[in-house]
């Protein structure tokens, strides 16, 4: 694309962007051409998503860039999108239903394939800082055909409402996969006190692991990861 596009409005604050590829040419190439578009402002850039988490938790990234040929894949996606409120764009994405899916079902907030222009990435960029989707229509029917298999369920959008404001903040850990003792660590609470949190977070979801109880968590409406933040001065 030639010259400088602009991203935002007029005087709005600049879309903070972090990329994260394990090719280095490929994301020192792609952030510095983004660093030329008014509106973007690029973070930081590295091979793996350990360095993004931090900066997310700080929420100082608005959009990480995701190559999903990164090594942690679609677990990666996941970390990042129950990290805080980030929004997760995936690079190099095949645009099939069953992948788009899989993607939507981790946490993204939007997509490109190889084929895709700067242009268009930098619309997706815009688009998913402004909270809106694009895709084709057979992928979108698709995706609402998936949510139509797992919103009649009565138990997941109100289950979250059922935990008290702790078992809400261990249970925004276990969806980052912390173990117990790391959970009793970083809330500075007994192991003893986790195990029974979790006991009680398993049955009141009606989840039999703690993968099923995030899954559940992940699928219901209750962001609990802000619940957290709100009760962190406990």
């Amino acid at each position: 694309m030639d010259g400088v596009g602009a991203v935002s409005e007029p005087g709005a604050a600049p879309i903070r962007v972090f990329l994260v590829s394990p090719i280095r040419i490929y994301r020192e190439g792609l952030a510095h051409v983004l660093a030329s578009y008014e509106g973007v402002d690029v973070t930081g850039s590295a091979d793996r998503v350990e360095p993004a988490v931090p900066m997310v938790r700080r929420r100082e990234v608005d959009i990480v860039l995701y190559d999903l040929r990164t090594p942690s894949g679609l677990a990666g996606v996941r970390r990042l999108a129950t990290a805080s409120q980030v929004r997760v764009v995936a690079l190099g994405i095949e645009e099939s239903v069953d992948w788009v899916i899989a993607c939507a079902e981790a946490g993204i907030a939007g997509y490109v394939t190889d084929d895709t222009s700067l242009a268009e990435l930098v619309a997706r960029i815009e688009d998913a800082a402004h909270g809106n989707f694009r895709c084709p229509p057979h992928i979108a029917a698709s995706l609402l055909r998936r949510l139509a298999t797992i919103s009649p369920q009565p138990g997941p959008p109100s289950s979250g409402n059922r935990l008290t404001a702790r078992e809400l903040e261990v249970a925004a850990l276990l969806q980052e996969g912390l173990s117990n003792k790391q959970i009793a660590h970083r809330l500075t609470i007994q192991l003893a006190t986790v195990k029974n949190h979790v006991h009680s977070i398993l049955e009141k979801l009606e989840s039999p692991t703690r993968v099923d109880a995030a899954a559940v968590l992940r699928h219901s409406y209750v962001d609990v990861t802000s619940t957290r933040r709100q009760h962190s001065s406990w």
